[in-house]
């Protein structure tokens, strides 16, 4: 409030010292320092929120409010009925006697006004949202009347007792209980509290109650003020907090999803889509381990492409990946169990981990393959097995034992290998 006083005061200050001959000029500095001045008090009453705020924290508060008003409904409707029972049973003999029938109507109105403000509140917020405007309004009436009906109430007091307590109180309260903007509670004290010292002037009641009853107004407009303020911002920092958790939450799911992927490819080869070597010699101690346990056996085929290395040299790197990922796709076809593994060993050779199988099956599964590489008929015109790619398998079977080790067994099925690639062609 200090730094609008100052300001004005400059402008007011430049203004007077502007040449008073050049009238024009005088009418158009005024016409700014009044449009300063409106900008101003705009700055003043504005509330730090943007136009998408507004709406949702008007419902906020919207909500806040229906339900203090409710609860000061209740309260006034039973401080009534208690007021007016004492009243009419201390003053029975005098009820419609002055100032007593003036107190009693007060209380009578009170009474029938927070019954119906009750009904409207209790109806306004069934749908908060589809009624801010009007909460608004008849949270301004309501104020409003609690003011006067208090300053009504004080201005009788004064006639007998010379205080404003109640008044006091009640723009107390409205300041400290619902939350109104700034500039709706600024007309509504003004109007109120201007028909107030009216009426105080034309009684002819204390100046010095008057003086204390403004200066308790401004003080009360001083804190409505500060406490909307502090709720606007704290909206603000609240939907700044859940923004920022969002884009925490979102980042985090990228992070998860990117370290999925980052697993992924650590354990998949990225040509093949089948497991890498790494993968595979942890599934073979896991599956050792479990068919040693069960007493189980564990079959390995190992397999290669015949005449790789002529395919590549004749054909190119690109034809070379092409003729591996169709041989990967034909091992993990025919490998269709879950508990069959299919990785990519090294270049163009592959293994295959089957646990359960024996020996017979294994051959059988060995077969089949490399009947479905021929099958595909890539044109090999650099093998001298046969005029499209094949494969030479190699295939080893063994009950895990404290007598056998997985390198042993990778070693045979490896020698079974060489035995099938000095054929070419062949599963052995």
């Amino acid at each position: 409030m200090l730094k609008l006083w100052l300001f004005l005061l400059y402008d007011i200050v430049n203004f007077n010292y502007r040449p008073a001959s050049k009238d024009v000029y005088g009418r158009r500095g005024f016409l700014r320092l009044l449009k300063r001045m409106v900008n101003l008090i705009k700055s003043f009453f504005a509330i730090p929120l943007s136009e998408s705020d507004k709406t949702e924290f008007t419902v906020s508060i919207n909500r806040v409010n229906i339900a203090r008003a409710k609860v000061t409904t209740i309260t006034f409707v039973v401080l009534e009925v208690m007021m007016l029972v004492i009243h009419c049973r201390t003053y029975r003999g005098n009820l419609f006697d002055a100032p007593y029938i003036y107190y009693g109507s007060m209380y009578v109105l009170m009474l029938v006004s927070m019954a119906a403000f009750f009904i409207i509140f209790n109806k306004l917020g069934a749908d908060v949202p589809k009624h801010v405007s009007a909460i608004s309004r008849a949270g301004a009436v309501f104020i409003s009347f609690i003011l006067a009906w208090c300053g009504g109430i004080s201005l009788l007091d004064q006639l007998s007792g010379g205080e404003v307590i109640v008044y006091v109180v009640a723009v107390i309260m409205v300041a400290i209980t619902p939350l109104f903007r700034p500039i709706v509670l600024f007309f509504v004290y003004s109007a109120v509290h201007s028909a107030f010292l009216l009426a105080m002037h034309h009684a002819n009641l204390s100046r010095e109650n008057a003086i204390n009853a403004t200066t308790v107004v401004i003080m009360a407009w001083a804190i409505a003020y500060m406490r909307y303020k502090k709720q606007a911002e704290d909206f603000n920092n609240k939907k700044l907090i859940l923004q920022k958790n969002e884009e925490l939450r979102l980042i985090n799911m990228q992070l998860q999803e990117a370290n999925r992927k980052l697993e992924i490819m650590s354990t998949i080869d990225c040509l093949t889509g089948v497991i890498n070597r790494t993968s595979f010699e942890a599934a073979i101690k896991e599956e050792w381990n479990r068919c040693k346990r069960h007493s189980i056996p564990l079959s390995l085929i190992m397999v290669d492409i015949d005449f790789f290395k002529e395919f590549n040299d004749n054909y190119g790197h690109q034809a070379g990946d092409s003729c591996i990922k169709l041989v990967a796709d034909v091992l993990s076809f025919s490998a269709r169990r879950s508990s069959d593994k299919v990785a990519r060993y090294g270049g163009d050779e592959f293994v295959i981990l089957l646990p359960y199988t024996n020996k017979e099956n294994a051959m059988n599964l060995a077969e089949q393959m490399r009947k479905g590489v021929e099958e595909k008929q890539v044109p090999h015109s650099f093998s001298d097995v046969s005029d499209y790619v094949t494969i030479s398998l190699g295939v080893n079977t063994v009950i895990p034992s404290d007598e056998t080790s997985i390198d042993d067994f990778i070693s045979n099925t490896d020698r079974a290998l060489y035995k099938a690639k000095e054929k070419r062609n062949c599963s052995v």
